[in-house]
């Protein structure tokens, strides 16, 4: 007879409850909402933080009207449980309004900043002290261009690192743009620009970058957008190609755009580029609006002019594909044929259709299991509804989304589900690139859950109380409550925070982060599906999707009256599977990647835990 003592016992079960707890790690956080609303409509209330120094050279001191900024972009880049906030700069890029409309707007420079969420909507200015550089040529003036930062942790080290992508000044016509930055992240509050050591430096006139691991070998390659330079007084422009930086994972990275055909333009796809010195491909096209006859191109390798971008797997076979915001043209899609090579298959998908691509966002707005695109334009905004054989189709209109101001500038598209009932509303910022007439309200698309739409940024109080305009936008739960809040930029007035007042007894919400072992750190590009009855709720998570924003990368579901999730699926990039059952509603959760030895333990591992301790206690009795 064998005879296991107590303490044995205790440590049997105690490696047993770490065995088993160490397949899938479950971090929560017990929710908040308490408040009732017997309407279920949730209104935004308006939040006034002094984010914004007034230091010398910063555009915002004057707040006066700028072309372009700020870009919102948030982060926990301290790794305290909270959203941190970056803003690029305000400026204008092109002192063409002077000659189109005979006013003196002359191009201005301003600052980047990074503000530490200290709680309760209350921000620190850290941007001296982490390193943010933005005295460029050492005059004691900021002169940043940034438009837009990406974070994500190239090198894997835990601490979330930040890219800045520079548009730069045209001065004179095809002159260069500034060169993108990449902050190494000391993981003490300070940065170190190893822009240079990476070679990662984009000399275009860029736009956003987004953090991805196509090839999937388990770290982050960087994908960086150029827009190029458009002269609005002649109706000319210059476009430039992307640029594809594969992570070498030593800290370098190397361009791979010509071997991948991952231009965003017709220069790669029809007749090689020629490589500058700055690794830029330059295109000299003739572009403009579709309302302006021969004004646009129609290459369904997208223009070259590029906003936006979407790394989606649209055909489900395990490789993130890119959809492209492309300005003046057709918006292209590449296939990711998964040895290191991208196609062209705008036509294939049926989306070659002409407009002014700005921003993007991917949801299953429908609830029918699969990820439809927004795709917001300077005027009718396109919404592309995925169909069952793999194709999308065009629906913006049918939705509803169109019935606003003729031709407003839209820049952000957001999905996301501000009222916890189970369906994915709609956000876009608005702004004209125009001092005259720069005011054009924001909407916001509450989703009717009929395919349709119903737009209620008045009702909400959403609206701004100046003559304002929106370009950077982000979406992101500042204040850990369980519901999303939204943080805007205006390039001629302060920054604007809309905290959500979401508290509605009987909605419930569910928020995920994911934490990669085989896949990259911060599992970007994994598929996650929550189960509730017979019904998926189904997101991908990106790192930044739009232009001049970057949202919370945590994945948020609504989740209406379910107290109890049957299962969530997490599909890796690394083709690997975890599985939870019976989840709680109301909680953030991290979910690492593991994948056992025995695939059988994980759904049945209480089961085992619960035989052995019965076994061991028995024999402890005999």
């Amino acid at each position: 007879m064998v005879r296991v003592s107590s303490t044995t016992l205790f440590s049997i079960i105690a490696l047993l409850c770490i065995i088993l707890s160490s397949q899938v790690s479950v971090i929560a956080q017990e929710s908040t909402n308490t408040e009732t609303d017997d309407e279920y409509l949730v209104k935004f209330t308006r939040v006034e933080p002094e984010l914004v120094p007034k230091e010398k050279g910063d555009s915002s001191e004057s707040l006066n009207w700028n072309s372009y900024g700020p870009g919102m972009s948030v982060a926990d880049f301290d790794n305290d449980g909270d959203m941190d906030l970056y803003i690029s700069a305000r400026f204008s890029h092109l002192n063409w309004e002077d000659a189109q409309n005979s006013i003196s707007v002359m191009a201005t420079f301003g600052n980047q900043m990074l503000f530490e969420n200290k709680g309760n909507f209350s921000f620190k200015d850290v941007t001296n002290k982490s390193g943010i550089i933005n005295d460029f040529d050492g005059d004691g003036v900021s002169d940043s261009t940034s438009v837009s930062g990406v974070w994500g942790d190239y090198n894997s080290d835990g601490f979330l690192d930040l890219y800045v992508s520079e548009f730069g000044h045209t001065n004179g016509k095809y002159a260069g743009g500034k060169s993108n930055i990449l902050y190494h992240n000391n993981g003490n509050g300070t940065f170190t620009d190893v822009t240079e050591i990476a070679g990662v430096g984009n000399s275009g006139h860029s736009s956003v970058a987004q953090w991805v691991d196509y090839d999937h070998d388990g770290d982050l390659d960087l994908y960086s957008l150029n827009y190029g330079t458009y002269f609005e007084s002649e109706n000319d422009a210059e476009s430039e190609t992307n640029i594809l930086y594969q992570n070498n994972g030593d800290g370098t990275f190397t361009d791979v755009t010509f071997e991948a055909k991952l231009s965003g333009s017709i220069a790669f796809s029809e007749v090689p580029g020629q490589h500058l010195e700055s690794g830029v491909v330059r295109v000299d096209m003739v572009a403009g609006t579709p309302s302006s006859p021969g004004m646009y191109s129609d290459s369904d390798a997208g223009s070259g002019m590029s906003w936006a971008a979407l790394w989606i797997d649209y055909d489900n076979d395990g490789w993130e594909d890119v959809f492209i915001a492309s300005d003046f043209g057709v918006s292209p899609m590449y296939r990711n044929n998964g040895n290191g090579t991208f196609s062209v298959v705008t036509n294939d998908v049926g989306m070659s259709f002409p407009g002014t691509g700005m921003g993007l966002d991917a949801g299953d707005y429908d609830r029918d299991g699969d990820l439809d695109i927004c795709q917001s334009n300077i005027g009718p905004n396109y919404l592309w509804q995925k169909q069952d054989d793999g194709t999308y189709v065009e629906v913006g209109d049918l939705a509803g989304l169109n019935v606003a101001e003729a031709f407003p500038v839209h820049w952000v598209c957001e999905f996301f589900d501000y009222d916890l009932d189970g369906d994915l509303d709609l956000f876009f910022s608005v702004g004209q690139i125009s001092a005259y007439n720069s005011r054009q309200d924001n909407t916001f698309w509450v989703n009717d859950g009929d395919g349709t739409f119903t737009e209620m940024a008045f009702e909400l109080n959403l609206l701004p109380t100046n003559t304002e305009k929106t370009q950077g936008a982000s979406i992101v739960d500042f204040d850990n409550d369980g519901d999303l809040d939204i943080v805007t930029g205006n390039s001629n007035a302060p920054i604007r925070i809309f905290e959500n007042n979401a508290d509605l007894t009987g909605r419930h919400w569910l928020m995920i982060d994911l934490e990669g072992s085989e896949s990259n750190i911060q599992g970007i590009g994994a598929e996650v599906i929550v189960w509730v009855g017979n019904q998926p709720y189904v997101q991908q998570k990106f790192a930044c999707s739009g232009s001049f924003g970057c949202s919370d990368e945590r994945l948020h579901f609504g989740l209406n009256d379910t107290t109890l999730i049957d299962s969530i699926v997490v599909n890796w990039p690394s083709g690997k599977t975890t599985e939870l059952y019976d989840v709680s509603v109301d909680q953030v959760i991290t979910i690492s990647e593991f994948v056992p030895e025995s695939p059988d333990l994980v759904p049945f591992g209480g089961l085992v835990l619960v035989s052995l301790i019965l076994f061991i206690w028995r024999h402890n009795r005999s």
